[in-house]
């Protein structure tokens, strides 16, 4: 960060915490005047009272005592002394507990009484005691009556201290309120206001590469925030003239691109308005590219037969995969049409790419071989039949062969009816998709059936001096679900190749294992393998080796390879090839292992 923009600026946070301080000692003060106001006006009342009905109580005991000395007869629960004691403790205590106006006098008069009644020894015949008595217990009546008083006229002091502590405390709590509130307002205005200038500021949306007008700083923060926008706003123009001119590039690349696809392209926004289209579209309809783009598709000042058919067609029910005939330099031709869903940033549809592909060379190259394939299952028929009756005659002679013969005889009348089954499936599997070939799934033991499908190939290899091996790497049985009529053509393909260009004193090596995914068969031999020129294009159906491979016959043309694919994928699985070592050929097959059945 700059050092230059943390100078003369207090921070942000300094300002909040002094703010903060100030609300916190108004309302530290004003807590403790509360509890300072509420300690007084709750504390003296009660004390002032409990003298005053101390007071009382004295009186009353003093009354007590002098009654009794003058009337003993009718106070007999104790003797004169007693009495007398119980008057002077009263007496003194009352002397030690004066707390009201005039309450001193009342108690000098008393003790004055006393005193003399002491002396005459409370004779109840004298005239002097019978005046007494009677001031005394006058006396002892307005010490009740002072105390009454002032215990009246403090629970009403009491009532109004505490009326006014309340009124003082909610003003001062309202006064500190509205300061807090002024103090809150202020600091929150300090806070917001700048961000609300910034805010601003954005909010006009300014155009990429002038001045961003921001706010002048107030605090450290707001000065570093400003500082980091004006870098970002700053980043930000260079990259849009960098994104505009990498925009400019990827529009004339595109073109490039449109313009390099022999297809029809036209894209469409949802109010029919042309965004894109390439000299493809140019041409079918007769319309100046320049003209096409930005244009509106339904409006198009043009005649052509074309666009009227397109016009029609492209619509809100536009269905995949369409054809439609279109004249092109004089010749028809055949166009299939595609449509895609173009989406925004959050999955919404803005618009619609179609794309119309010539389909006339392809269609022309399926009519070739349909020909093709006619002419062959025409040439077929006839050495099939042949081939059949042959097979049928040597069938009923065997019992004159020997037991290799015999065992050829009967292979070949099994191939033979193999044949015959599956003839009108295999003629077309040069060009058609794996998944079009109708199989016959089943359960079958793998590993024994191998066996009966080596065998005929072993008899052949005697003859070559080529030696087959087959070796199962489980001990159990491995089953898989496969089409015990077409997966065998499979194998004798490969291994018709594997015999047809092995040399003589070799051996083929046949392998078979399982894992948990998978159930492998690997077929070895010690040929001179394929060139690799020819590696990628060896499953392509009639594909044509080059006379100067000289491992591979001129002309060949590789029906077996493909159609050993073929089958393979059909079963959902997949043929690999790999050079041998240090020579030969090596073709992996994998199956998917058979499911289990509960």
């Amino acid at each position: 960060m700059d050092r230059s923009i943390a100078i003369s600026l207090p921070p942000l946070r300094r300002k909040i915490m002094r703010s903060f301080l100030v609300m916190l000692l108004l309302y530290g003060g004003l807590a403790a005047f509360i509890l300072v106001a509420v300690f007084f006006a709750s504390g003296i009342t009660p004390k002032a009272i409990h003298l005053n009905y101390d007071s009382i109580s004295a009186s009353t005991q003093m009354r007590e005592a002098w009654s009794a000395l003058r009337f003993p007869w009718l106070y007999q629960n104790k003797t004169g002394d007693q009495w007398k004691k119980q008057f002077e403790m009263s007496l003194n205590f009352e002397q030690g507990n004066i707390s009201e106006p005039g309450e001193k006098e009342l108690v000098a008069g008393i003790q004055k009484i006393w005193k003399e009644a002491l002396q005459l020894n409370f004779s109840t015949q004298s005239a002097t005691f019978a005046s007494d008595f009677s001031r005394m217990n006058q006396l002892l009546g307005q010490l009740v009556s002072v105390n009454e008083l002032g215990m009246f006229a403090l629970a009403e002091q009491s009532t109004t201290l505490r009326t006014r502590a309340f009124i003082l405390t909610g003003c001062i709590l309202l006064v500190s309120l509205c300061v807090a509130i002024y103090m809150a307002d202020g600091l929150a205005s300090r806070l917001a206001s700048p961000l609300k200038e910034i805010a601003e500021a954005l909010r006009n949306k300014p155009i990429p590469g002038e001045r961003l007008k921001l706010p002048t700083p107030t605090s450290l923060e707001i000065r570093i925030l400003t500082h980091e926008m004006n870098q970002l706003w700053k980043r930000l123009s260079e990259l849009r003239m960098l994104n505009v001119e990498e925009l400019a590039d990827q529009r004339s690349k595109l073109e490039v691109v449109l313009e390099s696809v022999e297809d029809a392209i036209l894209v469409l926004d949802n109010f029919r308005n042309i965004l894109q289209a390439n000299q493809g579209l140019s041409r079918l309809i007769g319309v100046p590219l320049e003209t096409l783009i930005g244009a509106k598709w339904t409006d198009l000042s043009t005649g052509s037969e074309n666009y009227l058919k397109l016009r029609e067609l492209i619509n809100d029910k536009f269905e995949p995969n369409q054809t439609i005939e279109l004249l092109l330099k004089g010749e028809v031709r055949t166009y299939s049409g595609r449509r895609r869903e173009i989406t925004g940033k959050s999955g919404e549809n803005v618009g619609s790419l179609y794309l119309f592909h010539d389909l006339t060379e392809r269609k022309q190259r399926e009519r070739l071989k349909s020909e093709f394939i006619a002419v062959l299952s025409h040439e077929l028929k006839t050495p099939l039949q042949s081939l059949g009756t042959a097979s049928e005659l040597l069938l009923k002679r065997k019992d004159q062969l020997d037991k290799d013969g015999q065992m050829l005889i009967e292979t070949i009348n099994e191939d033979v009816d193999r044949i015959r089954a599956v003839a009108q499936d295999f003629v077309q599997v040069g060009f058609v998709e794996s998944h079009s070939l109708r199989l016959r799934l089943g359960r079958h033991p793998l590993s024994e059936m191998m066996l009966d499908w080596i065998k005929p190939f072993k008899l052949v290899g005697r003859d070559k001096k080529v030696g087959i091996d087959y070796e199962r790497r489980d001990s159990d049985i491995i089953w898989a679900d496969i089409d015990s009529v077409k997966f065998p053509w499979a194998i004798s393909n490969l291994l018709s190749n594997a015999v047809r260009f092995s040399p003589p004193d070799s051996k083929i090596q046949i392998q078979m294992s399982q894992d948990k995914e998978h159930i492998n068969i690997e077929i070895r031999d010690e040929g001179p393998g394929i060139p690799e020129s020819m590696r990628k294009k060896m499953f392509d159906p009639y594909f044509q080796a080059p006379p100067s491979e000289s491992q591979v016959p001129s002309g060949f043309l590789g029906l077996g390879l493909t159609i050993a694919k073929e089958v393979v994928e059909a079963h959902h699985g997949n043929i690999e090839y790999y050079p041998g070592d240090p020579k030969g050929a090596v073709f992996r097959i994998r199956l998917p292992v058979a499911n289990v059945i509960g």
